[in-house]
């Protein structure tokens, strides 16, 4: 049993959390996306701009743009256009798709397998997205990105000390739990909790990092003001792993927060009809699963 195998030492627990800092920032066009698009005052034209200081980033981002998630009915052929028919922010949301998708694979040699953990994390974007929208909030984009970062310290561990997440990950699908149940037998930081060190380190909005920490504990979320949003994620990660069991590394049955459903007045016929629309949405996504 789990329980059994902690034979992680404490000197390598200890050292997880400090080589977080070693990790590198975002590249400074996608530094300077989220900043322009955190400003009041925040244009298109400067988002445009901003984006072709790297032409790679900005191809890709066209590219997703076009695809059949955001069923655009012409071809956008210039960012600016991009900008003007999407919306800044869902602009923003592609950049940082990108340079998330280059993180997940950055680590040449993995014990996991990235490509279904990336379709959990696009997967949780649109279902966390979908909440979003049927709850009536007014930024889904924001929503969107926490759904897609929201498991971020899955990554850190990875790039870090794969084989300690192998490990556990093995030991997930052995035993049928989920992957914060395994690093709670073992003694290791959960993931949630590394994710939001993260991106606290990249100086992060607070919805976003709240939402990486408190996605497994929604009524442990001190922060009252984001309370709504935080839920949205939970939600939308738990219809995630219905969505696709073991994508995300966890293969125990998905814990939906009783305290997340009251908070939003989530009856189950809404909550089915939310996993069906993510299924919907998700099969128009394919661009976001392979963004070379």
């Amino acid at each position: 049993m789990c329980g059994s195998q902690k034979t992680v030492p404490a000197k390598i627990i200890d050292k997880i959390i400090e080589e977080i800092d070693k990790l590198p920032s975002p590249n400074v066009v996608v530094q300077r996306i989220i900043a322009v698009c955190s400003k009041p005052d925040a244009s298109s034209t400067e988002v445009a701009n901003t984006l072709m200081m790297d032409a790679s980033l900005s191809a890709r981002v066209l590219k997703l743009a076009n695809s059949a998630y955001y069923g655009v009915p012409r071809e956008i052929t210039t960012l600016s256009e991009a900008v003007m028919i999407l919306g800044f922010k869902t602009v923003r949301n592609l950049a940082l798709s990108v340079f998330t998708y280059d993180m997940v694979f950055k680590n040449s040699s993995s014990g996991i397998d990235r490509e279904k953990l990336w379709e959990h994390f696009i997967a949780s974007a649109i279902a966390s997205e979908t909440v979003a929208e049927t709850m009536g909030y007014p930024l889904k984009e924001e929503i969107f990105i926490a759904g897609l970062l929201h498991d971020l310290g899955k990554v850190v561990y990875d790039l870090l000390f794969s084989d300690i997440l192998e490990t556990e990950a093995k030991i997930a699908q052995k035993t049928k739990k989920n992957l914060i149940d395994i690093e709670e037998e073992l003694g290791i930081p959960p993931h949630s909790e590394v994710g939001a060190k993260l991106l606290r380190k990249w100086n992060f909005p607070d919805l976003l990092v709240l939402s990486a920490e408190f996605h497994h504990n929604v009524a442990g979320n001190p922060n009252e003001l984001f309370v709504n949003q935080v839920s949205m994620v939970h939600i939308g990660d738990v219809i995630a792993n219905l969505m696709m069991k073991g994508a995300s590394l966890s293969w125990g049955d998905p814990e939906l927060s009783p305290f997340a459903l009251n908070v939003l007045k989530v009856k189950p016929k809404t909550f089915l009809r939310i996993l069906d629309k993510s299924k919907e949405k998700y099969s128009k996504a394919q661009e976001f699963l392979q963004i070379d």
